[in-house]
């Protein structure tokens, strides 16, 4: 069965996207920590160890980063979607019921 989504929720859009931003920025900031703690280690400067103390706050702003601006970016998203489906067609999803 063919379906087509021609509507979404703007505020349902914008809180999935920046959760799973947010997500993305907690992975991305435990690879920063990751590496600032090795590659600073190694380096034998004054002020390289500082990039383990930087990871740490990473791990804290940016996953908070990337949930804020996912969900600015989600509820554009969903209000564009909304405002151009109508005119050039919506997502089509193919549905099937499921086999028991």
């Amino acid at each position: 069965m063919k379906r087509e989504i021609t509507k979404v929720d703007i505020a349902s859009v914008a809180l999935v996207y920046g959760a799973i931003l947010a997500v993305l920025g907690l992975f991305f900031a435990l690879l920063v920590f990751l590496f600032g703690s090795l590659f600073g280690s190694m380096v034998n400067r004054s002020g390289m160890g500082m990039m383990m103390g930087g990871g740490i706050v990473m791990i804290i702003l940016m996953p908070i980063l990337y949930g804020f601006f996912g969900m600015i970016f989600g509820a554009l998203f969903g209000a564009i979607y909304n405002l151009i489906a109508p005119r050039v067609g919506g997502v089509k999803v193919y549905i099937r019921d499921a086999v028991q």
